[in-house]
């Protein structure tokens, strides 16, 4: 394998940042929490991407490092933005994979990677990052994103927690046993980290299928949640929400203007969710129950909601 340090490039006022920012903390602190996801893969909801577009905006980010985005894109699956004006072309928005230094709600530092997920070289990815998990004493990885489920959006938000430091993240149902899903960059990242030893911890919100192509506040904000209560990072998340009242007003709405069958269709998710959340002692709940999707549909679904993300991205 080639060297990893050929894959990202670090920024030293970023560096210089970091480094004052732990002798700030002082040498009794704990060490940095790292928060990742990456956009391409599956995000029903756009959870993950609302959590880590609010991140951005709260918590004044520093670059640390960039990876070589040249590398790691394909540009030809995901076309860069560039604007043609009259008779030129006058500006290129290339992609970028970045590790950022930001701060919490407290003023207290941790890192977070975002940008489009890898297309290549996965693994010297996870090699670099592993690398950087190592030179900036990162004391837990956490990663997050939205997955479609059968789940009427009249009843809580439901989440699946997954690593090596469940303790953290104590009290969510067991939803399924074993199921073979399409992989991700970053999943693997998570692989790689907690086979090299690293506490990892991952949240996969639960997002009502029929809303999974639109931004879905509550999803962020139990994300946030999760996060907050893993890691003891202060995340707030004030704005996000003030939007989950708004989108399920919406989602009323067009219910009440619509056809009927898929109001149908939710008080039966409705009746099925309810039965389910009465069986939390079970070992596993889709295992357990025949109503809900077995693993191998799970998978299924997955695959035809990237198949659908796909097509509407082109």
């Amino acid at each position: 394998m080639r060297d990893a340090k050929e894959l990202y490039r670090l920024e030293q006022q970023g560096v210089d940042a970091l480094a004052a920012a732990k002798a700030e903390a002082g040498p009794d602190a704990a060490g940095l929490v790292l928060l990742y996801h990456f956009e391409g893969f599956m995000d029903a909801g756009e959870a993950g991407g609302q959590v880590v577009t609010h991140l951005l905006e709260q918590g004044s980010p520093q670059v640390v490092a960039r990876f070589d985005h040249d590398r790691l894109v394909d540009y030809r699956a995901r076309r860069p933005a560039m604007t043609f004006d009259r008779e030129r072309w006058t500006s290129y928005d290339p992609p970028e994979i970045l590790l950022q230094l930001v701060r919490d709600a407290v003023g207290t530092p941790f890192l977070l990677i975002t940008g489009p997920e890898p297309d290549t070289e996965w693994e010297l990815f996870a090699a670099a990052v592993r690398e950087l998990v190592d030179r900036f004493e990162v004391r837990l990885a956490v990663d997050f994103h939205g997955i479609p489920m059968g789940v009427p959006h009249t009843r809580p938000v439901g989440l699946t927690p997954h690593g090596t430091r469940l303790d953290l993240a104590a009290g969510y149902p067991k939803w399924f046993d074993q199921a073979q899903v399409p992989g991700s960059a970053q999943a693997l990242l998570e692989y790689r980290l907690a086979e090299s030893g690293h506490d990892v911890l991952g949240f996969a919100v639960h997002v009502p299928h029929y809303v999974a192509r639109s931004p879905y506040p509550a999803a962020a904000v139990l994300i946030l949640e999760a996060v907050q209560s893993a890691s003891g990072l202060v995340l707030p998340g004030t704005e996000l929400r003030d939007r989950v009242g708004e989108v399920y007003a919406d989602i009323e709405e067009q219910l009440a203007q619509g056809d009927g069958e898929l109001s149908s269709a939710i008080r039966g998710m409705e009746s099925q969710y309810d039965a389910v959340a009465g069986a939390g002692d079970r070992e596993s709940l889709l295992a357990e129950s025949s109503d809900l999707p077995s693993a191998d549909e799970l998978g299924r679904r997955f695959e035809e909601f990237l198949a659908e993300h796909e097509r509407g991205a082109e």
